[in-house]
C-alpha cells in the first residue's frame, strides 16, 4: 500500500510531486445549500457552506486544487442527506473507478442540529467520509437571492455521524448508508437507500475524537469508527458488486469527506492510503436481480351491488392480453393501463362472472360476483340527497336518501343533488365509478350550500362529476382541520368547487400507489377556488396541487388560488417516484399565497409561490398558459427544479416579493432542454431594490417585457377577482384591457 498523508499545510495552485499526489477540492452542491436555505438558522450562519484550514480565516476557494491539510473543517448549515439526493460541503479527490483504497481520519464533531431555538433536528444531518460515483455542480457564486439550487442524486457509501433522533440531546448515531439504483444525475425511479446504524447512542460532547476508516477492496467495502479514548472499534463491512459504482460515471470515483445540514466538524490526521489491488467489475457478483412476479390481474371498476339490470362489467387491466368471460362466452383484448369495459344483463340475484385473463406467459383467473337488487330510491339517475336523509327513503327532496346509500346506488349518467347543509367526507371506490361519456354527478342544488366538513373526501374512483360543493376544514373558526379533495381516480370533473379552511392542501391529484399505471390521470379541475389552506407547521398547505405520482391529462382550468400559507398551485414530485406526466395550468389566477388569512404579517419573500412547476430535479414538460401571478410571497412563476423542455406562455407576473419569474439554468445540458417562454409580462410597482427576473439559457425567450405599473395605469388599483353565474372568472377592467391589447394567445 502506498499512503499520502500530510504533516504539513501545502496549498499549491498547481499539483506536482510524485505520480501518487491527488488533487484535492471544495465544493458545495445540491439542494438547500443556497442562500435562500434559512428557516432553521441564525441569520449571521444563512449560507455557510464552506471549508478551511484550522488557524486560517479564509476559506478554500471552490473549485480550487489543494493537497490533503493535516486540520480542516467543514461546516454546513445548508444541504441534506435525504433519500435519493444530498446536498452538502465537501473536500474531495478523483480516483480511477476500480482504485481500492482506505480514506481515514480523526474526526471532531463541535455542533450538529439547530441552533434556533425550538428547532430540533430533521435526522438529515451528517458528517463523514464518503465514496460517490458523481460529485454535484458547485453552488452558484455569487448566490443570487432567492436562488436555489437543483438536487443532486449519486450512488454512494458513507461512514457518517447522523443525528440520532429528534431531539437536542448531543446523540449521533454511526451509520453505513448505502445508496444504490441511480441512474441519473437529477433521480429516477428504483432509486434504494440503507442506513445500517452500526454505532448508536455517541454523544459527541462527550466523546470528542473519534476515528472513522472508510476502505475499498477489490470485492468489499469496509467501515470503522474508533473511540480514540476508550480504543474500542467498531466495524461493517459489504460485499461490492457489478454496477454500484460505475454507474453514472464508469471512469472515475469521487472520495472525501463532507458535512450537511446544520453542522461544523473538524478533520485532523487525515489520510488517503491508495491500494495495489484494482476492482475487476467483470469479476465481481452481479446484484441480485429485484424479481416482480406479474401475475395478469383485473381490478373492478364497477359495482358490486346495482339496480338495473342493463350492467357494465369495468375491468382495469395489469398487463395487456385476452380476457375470456365463462358465462357470456366472449374473449376480450385487454390493454395495459386501459379500462375494459363489456356489457351484459343481469339477472335477479346473484351474478358470477368468470374470468380468465391470459398475457404472453400467465394464466390468472378471477371471479366476480354481482348481485342485481331492488331499491327504494324512486330515480336512480336523480337522487336527492340531504344531512339527515335515511338509506330506506325514496331518494326525493320530500324522502331524501343519505349521501352514501346514494353514492352505492346511482347509476352512470345519474345525478346526486345535495341539499343545503354539512356532510362529513366520504370515499368514493374504484368499485363505483362510473362509464366513459356516462359520469355519476354529485352536485349541489344550490350553488356552494352543500358542504364537506371533518373528514378527506377521497375520489378513488374513474368518470366522476364534482359540481358546485365547498369543501370547508374550519367551520368553527378553531384549528383547519382535513375536509380536503384528494383525487387518486382518473377522468373526473370537478366544477365550480370550493376547498378553503384546511389543514393542508385543499384539491391534490396524487397517487395512492407506487405502482405508474394507478396513477391519476386525464382528471378536470374547472373554475374552482382554493384558499386559505393552513397546516399547523405552516409551510406545506398549497391551493390546488398535482404532486407525489401524477398521471397523463390533468388540467386546471379557470382556476383560482389565494392566501394559501404555501403555494397557490404546487407541482412537487419525488425524485424515486420518478417523473410525473405533465399536467397543463390554462387560464388560472395565483394570487397573495404565503399570507393566509389568520397570519398576514408573514415575513416578505419566506413562503408562498404563486405557480411552482414540480420535478425536484426530474424533466417534466408542464405547460402553464394565459395564467397571472399576482403579489404571491415568493416567486410568482418558479421552475422549482425541473430539468424538463416545459412552456411558459402568454401570462402575467405582478409583484412577487422575490421573483416574478425564476427559470434556473439546467445544470443537465446533456439532457437538451427546451424552455418555451413567450408572450409573457413581469409587472411591478417599482423595479428598484427588486430582485431581477432570472431566465437561464434554456430558455428561449420570445415577446417578454418587463414593464413598471405606471407605463400601464395612473389610479392606485385594488384588484377584485370574482366570477359570474356561469364561474367564468372577472377580471378588473385594467387587466383585462392589459390582456386583450397586449398578450397574443
Amino acid at each position: 500500500m502506498k499512503k499520502i498523508f500530510t504533516s504539513a499545510l501545502c496549498l499549491s495552485a498547481l499539483y506536482f510531486g510524485t505520480a501518487d499526489a491527488q488533487q484535492w477540492k471544495t465544493i458545495a452542491f445540491g439542494q438547500s445549500t443556497d442562500l435562500n436555505f434559512a428557516s432553521l438558522i441564525k441569520p449571521e450562519k444563512v449560507g455557510t457552506n464552506n471549508a478551511w484550514i484550522a488557524g486560517q480565516s479564509s476559506f478554500l476557494i471552490p473549485n480550487q486544487p489543494y493537497q490533503l491539510p493535516a486540520d480542516f473543517y467543514l461546516e454546513s448549515r445548508g444541504g441534506k442527506i435525504a433519500n435519493s439526493h444530498d446536498g452538502m460541503v465537501v473536500f474531495y479527490t478523483q480516483l480511477p473507478v476500480n482504485q481500492t483504497f482506505t480514506l481515514e481520519s480523526d474526526v471532531t464533531l463541535e455542533q450538529i442540529g439547530p441552533e434556533v431555538d425550538g428547532k430540533t433536528p430533521a435526522a438529515q444531518e451528517a458528517v463523514g467520509l464518503f465514496v460517490r460515483d458523481t460529485i454535484g455542480v458547485a453552488r452558484s457564486d455569487p448566490q443570487p437571492a432567492g436562488y436555489e439550487e437543483f438536487p443532486n442524486a449519486s450512488n454512494v457509501i458513507m461512514n457518517a455521524l447522523i443525528t440520532q433522533n429528534k431531539k437536542n440531546d448531543n446523540l449521533v448515531k454511526v451509520t453505513a448508508l448505502v445508496r444504490d439504483g441511480v441512474k441519473k444525475a437529477w433521480g429516477n425511479e428504483g432509486i434504494s437507500i440503507n442506513k445500517d446504524d452500526y454505532v448508536q447512542n455517541v454523544n459527541y460532547v462527550e466523546v470528542k475524537n473519534m476515528h472513522l476508516t472508510l476502505t475499498r477492496t477489490a470485492d468489499q467495502f469496509i467501515l470503522a469508527m474508533k473511540d480514540n479514548a476508550s480504543g474500542v472499534v467498531n466495524k461493517w463491512q459489504m460485499n461490492d458488486y457489478q454496477g454500484f459504482m460505475n454507474q453514472q460515471d464508469n471512469a472515475n470515483i469521487y472520495v472525501g469527506f463532507f458535512a450537511s445540514r446544520n453542522a461544523k466538524v473538524e478533520f485532523k490526521n487525515s489520510a488517503l492510503i491508495l491500494g495495489d489491488e484494482r476492482v475487476n467489475y467483470s469479476q465481481l457478483p452481479e446484484k441480485p436481480p429485484v424479481t416482480v412476479d406479474i401475475k395478469p390481474t383485473l381490478t373492478l371498476a364497477s359495482p358490486l351491488k346495482v339496480y338495473h339490470k342493463n350492467y357494465t362489467l369495468q375491468l382495469f387491466p395489469n398487463t395487456s392480453g385476452t380476457v375470456f368471460v365463462k358465462e357470456i362466452n366472449k374473449t376480450f383484448t385487454a390493454k395495459v393501463g386501459e379500462l375494459l369495459q363489456i356489457t351484459t344483463e343481469l339477472s335477479q340475484g346473484a351474478n358470477t362472472f368468470t374470468v380468465e385473463f391470459k398475457d404472453q406467459n400467465k394464466t390468472n383467473s378471477q371471479t366476480f360476483t354481482v348481485n342485481l337488487d331492488k331499491s327504494t330510491i324512486e330515480n336512480l339517475s336523480h337522487i336527492v340527497v340531504s344531512p339527515t336523509g335515511k338509506s330506506h327513503n325514496q331518494g326525493t327532496k320530500r324522502s331524501p336518501v343519505d349521501l352514501q346509500t346514494a353514492i352505492n346506488s346511482v347509476e352512470p349518467n345519474g345525478v346526486i343533488y345535495l341539499m343545503d347543509g354539512y356532510y362529513n367526507g366520504v370515499t368514493i371506490t374504484p368499485t363505483l365509478s362510473g362509464l366513459p361519456g356516462k359520469l355519476k354527478t354529485i352536485e349541489a342544488i344550490n350553488k356552494h350550500k352543500a358542504i364537506f366538513i371533518n373528514e378527506t373526501f377521497n375520489l378513488d374512483g374513474y368518470y366522476w362529476s364534482i359540481k358546485q360543493v365547498i369543501f370547508d376544514g374550519n367551520i368553527d373558526d378553531k384549528d383547519n382541520q382535513p375536509a380536503y379533495l384528494r383525487i387518486a381516480g382518473s377522468h373526473n370533473i370537478i366544477d365550480q368547487v370550493i376547498t378553503r379552511n384546511n389543514s393542508d392542501t385543499g384539491l391534490a391529484i396524487s397517487a395512492k400507489s407506487k405502482n405508474r399505471l394507478f396513477w391519476p390521470s386525464y382528471n378536470l379541475v374547472l373554475n374552482s377556488d382554493s384558499y386559505n389552506n393552513m397546516d399547523k407547521s405552516g409551510k406545506n398547505a398549497d391551493g390546488f396541487a398535482a404532486k407525489l405520482g401524477v398521471g397523463k391529462g390533468n388540467v386546471f382550468r379557470g382556476c383560482i388560488a389565494h392566501n394559501n400559507t404555501d403555494d397557490g398551485f404546487d407541482l412537487y414530485n419525488k425524485i424515486e417516484d420518478g417523473p410525473n406526466e405533465p399536467v397543463l395550468i390554462d387560464s388560472s389566477i395565483t394570487y397573495s399565497n404565503g399570507f393566509p388569512f389568520s397570519k398576514p404579517n408573514i415575513a416578505k419573500g419566506s413562503i408562498g409561490n404563486g405557480f411552482k412547476l414540480g420535478a425536484e430535479g426530474q424533466p417534466v414538460n408542464h405547460r402553464i398558459i394565459n395564467s397571472i401571478a399576482l403579489n404571491n410571497n415568493m416567486d410568482g412563476f418558479t421552475d422549482n427544479f425541473n430539468t424538463g423542455s416545459y412552456t411558459i406562455s402568454n401570462n402575467i407576473a405582478i409583484n412577487s416579493a422575490r421573483y416574478n419569474y425564476i427559470l434556473r439554468a439546467n445544470p443537465y445540458t446533456f439532457l437538451n432542454p427546451v424552455v418555451t417562454f413567450e408572450h409573457n409580462y413581469s409587472i411591478r410597482d417599482s423595479w428598484q431594490s427588486v430582485i431581477k427576473d432570472s431566465l437561464g439559457p434554456q430558455v428561449v425567450v420570445k415577446d417578454f417585457q418587463s414593464v413598471t405599473r405606471d407605463a400601464l395605469w395612473k389610479d392606485d388599483i385594488k384588484f377584485t377577482i370574482t366570477r359570474d353565474q356561469n364561474g367564468n372568472i372577472v377580471l378588473p377592467p385594467e387587466l383585462k384591457t392589459l390582456i386583450d391589447q397586449h398578450l397574443v394567445n
